[in-house]
């Protein structure tokens, strides 16, 4: 049987949208996947089908990082694997890679004391400097490290409501990408009254619990007895427990979000700043995502911002509160046909847009339901010349402008087998 070894050392939403190629992977032999230390009851929770390895990379003092790292180097020199694949442009995995065959590894290798991308990775590298055109989600560019990796729509399920009530994640890792907690109050406290007062769990860390009291000082005192604050009282691994079976999730771009989606628990997905629901979005079918579409976004979230934080505005709009109030009641429609009914007669907030997730044969493929996308065209002249690339048959032949082609096509990306190298 073959021997298949994943590394993918980043955090926890990484971790979930590594899911199609390790679902690919396992339909042909026996997968063996690598995480940060942190990880590793998450990642059997999620993956019980592979074989766990800990690496230390995150949070780790230097000595007892060392440590973990050789043994699980130890351990692989004794171990024949027929593919590696480096799942992250990181000095420290690409280093791990140099025990294995160069022809063996596949996505970021060590060459020349550097790191050398595969033709698929600097692809997907050139798409992340004009973000705006993006049409390839996380999920997807990982998946194609591999040769024709499982139907996008078997990843996740479709997303249906649980009947255990609203989870609320209070914030992301990443400042920026989070409301306010009194907009984030506003909007609780509308999908609290849509699906008639069910119970609401409050999601964090330790470092969140000041802002869940925060949160349940802004709601109405009617609300108290059915929150149930959880913030910094779950781990990862319960976290799976916690999350599973509720009847929508209000997240921000976040690794929760990703797990909700794994577990087939409808998400509104709220992004603004860095976040872009094309790169990150929650995967597979059923899902709504509120994107935020100031001339600035995306933005960098490592560059100060110098316009107040501008993109969050549309989210506190009365217009907002009664459009997501349509969206929760109709959450469980199955089609974005369905899902657009209640939407095409509501006006949304100018600079936001709301759409509805979707797959198709190459992978994530949201679908527009309100507000306005300038960048549709080009948008989906990329998606045809990637199903191309990957060699799917595609039946839409956008014509991409010679700019665009000579940005994404260069000659030496024909020139080895597609995501891999001779």
């Amino acid at each position: 049987m073959a021997e298949f070894l994943i590394i993918q050392a980043a955090r926890f939403g990484d971790l979930v949208q590594t899911k199609r190629l390790l679902l690919s992977l396992a339909t042909r032999g026996s997968v063996h996947l690598a995480a940060d230390t942190g990880l590793i009851p998450l990642a059997r929770r999620l993956f019980p089908f592979a074989k766990i390895h800990e690496l230390a990379i995150h949070g780790q003092p230097n000595a007892t990082a060392l440590e973990v790292n050789r043994k699980i180097l130890s351990r692989w020199r004794h171990m024949c694997f027929d593919a590696v694949y480096n799942c992250n442009f990181s000095g420290l995995t690409t280093a791990l890679c140099r025990i294995f065959p160069p022809e063996t590894v596949y996505g970021y290798r060590p060459e020349n004391g550097g790191i050398t991308r595969s033709p698929w990775a600097r692809l997907a590298f050139r798409l992340s400097t004009k973000r705006k055109f993006t049409p390839l989600n996380l999920v997807d560019f990982w998946a194609y490290f591999t040769d024709n990796p499982v139907p996008p729509a078997s990843v996740n399920p479709s997303a249906k409501p649980g009947g255990r009530g609203i989870g609320i994640v209070l914030a992301g890792r990443e400042s920026r990408r989070s409301l306010p907690i009194p907009v984030l109050a506003k909007l609780t406290q509308t999908a609290f009254g849509a699906l008639n007062g069910p119970k609401v769990f409050l999601f964090g860390t330790k470092a969140e619990q000041p802002a869940a009291r925060q949160l349940l000082r802004e709601l109405p005192a009617k609300m108290f007895d059915r929150v149930h604050d959880l913030s910094g009282k779950t781990d990862l691994a319960s976290l799976v427990d916690a999350v599973a079976g509720l009847d929508i999730l209000l997240t921000p771009d976040t690794g929760i979000m990703h797990l909700a989606a794994h577990l087939g628990v409808p998400v509104q997905a709220f992004f603004l700043s860095s976040a872009w629901l094309h790169e990150t979005g929650p995967y597979g079918e059923g899902h709504h995502v509120w994107q935020s579409t100031q001339q600035c976004a995306p933005c960098l979230e490592c560059a100060p911002c110098p316009y107040n934080v501008c993109c969050g505005v549309p989210f506190t709009e009365e217009k907002m509160l009664r459009i997501l109030a349509h969206a929760m009641l109709h959450a469980s429609f199955n089609t974005p046909q369905q899902s657009l009914l209640p939407h095409k007669i509501l006006p949304i907030p100018t600079g936001l847009q709301l759409w509805y997730t979707t797959t198709d044969t190459l992978g994530a493929k949201p679908v527009l339901l309100a507000g306005e996308d300038p960048h549709a065209a080009h948008r989906n002249a990329i998606r045809a010349f990637l199903a191309m690339h990957v060699h799917l048959p595609w039946k839409e032949h956008n014509v991409l402008p010679s700019n665009i082609l000579e940005w994404l096509c260069h000659d030496a990306d024909w020139m080895l087998p597609q995501g891999r190298y001779c």
